[in-house]
């Protein structure tokens, strides 16, 4: 198995305001897993997650390569 690590910045510039990453931790059977997003604060944060949470869908198939766009 080829595997490659991703490494995301702390923080981001976007059109001249700061994004943090933001840790969002959630619980299955397996075990407690966790995924990342970047947020202006922490009640964007939670406005983009309840978002996710009401619109997310997995796509098809399965990634192939990650690629930057900075």
């Amino acid at each position: 198995m080829n595997t490659q690590t991703i490494s995301l910045a702390r923080v981001a510039m976007v059109n001249g305001l700061q994004w943090q990453l933001y840790p969002v931790d959630f619980k299955t059977e397996e075990g407690t897993f966790s995924v990342y997003l970047y947020a202006i604060n922490r009640e964007h944060a939670a406005a983009i997650l309840q978002e996710l949470k009401e619109t997310a869908v997995l796509r098809e198939g399965d990634l192939v390569g990650i690629t930057r766009n900075d």
